[in-house]
């Protein structure tokens, strides 16, 4: 089969993509990485990778006469980066959609770095520069969700516009895409290689995950990495001067982008300690004497995030669970809360009540900020939960993370259910030092599990055991009734949470 790119019209063969890009174009999954080694022809790739939306967009416009839906939208983390790509679209959209010249709504709008097809499909750039850039996407329709270099952006950022991905039309949902383009050795290029790098390595060319759905109902999703190599780019591979250029680079530079070296990750904090086979492991039940409590880290757009544990009566923890996602407001998490709480596989023989744990949260969400109405921290007491500010000193806390991690006879102090926290495991993994104090982690990272899990942890400090009695549990009720005096004003709550 021909793998060349023509005209909307067919008359003309606009782009002929090599093997790698033809297979990445093809590959019929719902999330995509193509990447690896440099010069292996990304930037045309990701230009390309919604040529078939545009095509069916033009179709069923010659069809009906109606313009279409559809959106592309191609993400770079730094505004000027998306120059050299926007280039490469002035050279190639106007021959494919010859059409567009003849009409004063279409064609490329500089203002809005957008494209406007004949169909009406449109294909836009954007960047995400400021924390705060893909709140904006909230709501959107995106068919085709694109990320050049998506190493450089935080995976909680990544989900959040997937999750914008859909579509009305039956037709352009069959094409409903997710595709990107990669290097090692970025930022978060440690959560792009467990995510799509590490299944395709265990041999797996095409992932699937199986959703379940509302009323009965699943889902599979599916997910492909399609690796890019120099030797692929037959106009680079001729230059030897680029490859020259590439082996001047110091040896993990190169391992990461002439070799395409994804275990090249450089500067993951706990990469030193970190042993997933022996930290990460199954869940089993819980014995029911085991005292369970939680760490929780606030977000109300970003991810708010509960980590449950417990320990033994040696004193090692075992994180058992999690809870992940959007805050929103204090009283709607409450009620997710308390629905896992309806829901918890912890042990067969018995299931912990909402008053029979206790929970250390972050300071942020004990703040009003200037608004009215209680406080997210206030709403979640008022549901039933029982709450405590967290210890927020980050040295005390890492340090209680390290403890727990450092092996003693080849066995650590802390075991995480990889099956029940996928979050934590995954941020444990992926979180980088920070390039300004290397003995932390850095805290502009996707942490939010970790924090809650700093929290929970500093609240039983390593060397410390369960007690016998209940004296600690009495204490603890004296507590929370001070705070509910102290914060509680029990009015309603008008505010959506506080970040």
């Amino acid at each position: 089969m021909s793998g060349e790119v023509r005209s909307l019209d067919g008359r003309e063969v606009i782009w002929e993509p090599q093997p790698r890009q033809y297979m990445a174009l093809k590959c019929p999954v719902d999330e995509l990485m193509y990447g690896g080694q440099k010069g292996g022809g990304k930037s045309d790739y990701i230009i390309m990778a919604a040529y078939e939306q545009m095509a069916l967009a033009d179709r069923k416009f010659r069809e009906t006469g109606r313009r279409q839906r559809g959106r592309a939208v191609l993400f770079r983390k730094n505004l000027k980066r998306l120059d050299e790509l926007i280039m490469r679209s002035k050279e190639l959209f106007p021959h494919i959609d010859p059409g567009m010249a003849k009409r004063a709504d279409c064609g490329y709008f500089e203002a809005k770095k957008r494209w406007v097809f004949t169909s009406g499909y449109v294909f836009d750039f954007d960047h995400l520069d400021g924390p705060g850039d893909h709140e904006a996407y909230q709501g959107q329709e995106i068919t085709a969700l694109l990320f050049d270099q998506v190493e450089e952006i935080e995976y909680d950022i990544y989900q959040y516009l997937g999750a914008q991905v859909r579509t009305k039309d039956d037709d352009m949902r069959k094409l409903l895409m997710i595709r990107c383009t990669a290097n090692p050795g970025g930022k978060y290029a440690a959560w792009v290689k467990e995510y799509f790098v590490t299944p395709h390595k265990a041999g797996n060319k095409i992932i699937s995950d199986v959703v379940a759905l509302s009323r009965g109902r699943t889902k599979t999703i599916t997910k492909a990495f399609v690796p890019a190599r120099l030797s692929d780019n037959r106009y680079l591979d001729d230059d030897p001067a680029y490859e020259a250029r590439l082996r001047k680079l110091p040896k993990h530079m190169q391992q990461m982008y002439l070799e395409g070296d994804w275990d090249t990750v450089v500067g993951a904090f706990f990469s030193e300690l970190l042993v997933p086979r022996t930290h990460f492991m199954p869940s089993f039940p819980s014995p029911p004497s085991w005292e369970i409590k939680f760490g929780m880290d606030w977000g109300t757009v970003s991810p708010a995030c509960v980590v449950f544990g417990t320990r033994d009566n040696d004193g090692n923890v075992y994180i058992i669970d999690e809870i992940y996602g959007p805050g929103v407001t204090g009283r709607l998490f409450a009620e997710r809360f308390k629905k896992r709480l309806s829901n918890q596989k912890w042990s067969p023989s018995k299931k912990w009540e909402i008053d029979e744990m206790y929970g250390l949260l972050d300071y942020e969400a004990w703040s009003k900020k200037g608004e009215d109405g209680p406080t997210a921290a206030v709403s979640m007491i008022n549901a039933g939960m029982r709450l405590f500010r967290a210890n927020k000193d980050v040295k005390a806390g890492i340090e209680q993370i390290l403890e727990r991690l450092s092996l003693t006879d080849n066995a650590p102090k802390m075991y995480i259910f990889e099956d029940r926290c996928p979050n934590l495991c995954r941020e444990l993994k992926t979180i980088a030092a920070d390039p300004r104090e290397p003995d932390r982690y850095d805290t502009d990272g996707s942490d939010h599990s970790i924090d809650a899990l700093r929290y929970l942890l500093i609240d039983w400090p390593i060397g410390t055991k369960p007690e016998k009695d209940d004296k600690g549990d009495r204490d603890v009720e004296r507590w929370l009734e001070l705070s509910r005096r102290n914060e509680n004003k029990r009015s309603p709550e008008t505010s959506t949470g506080y970040d």
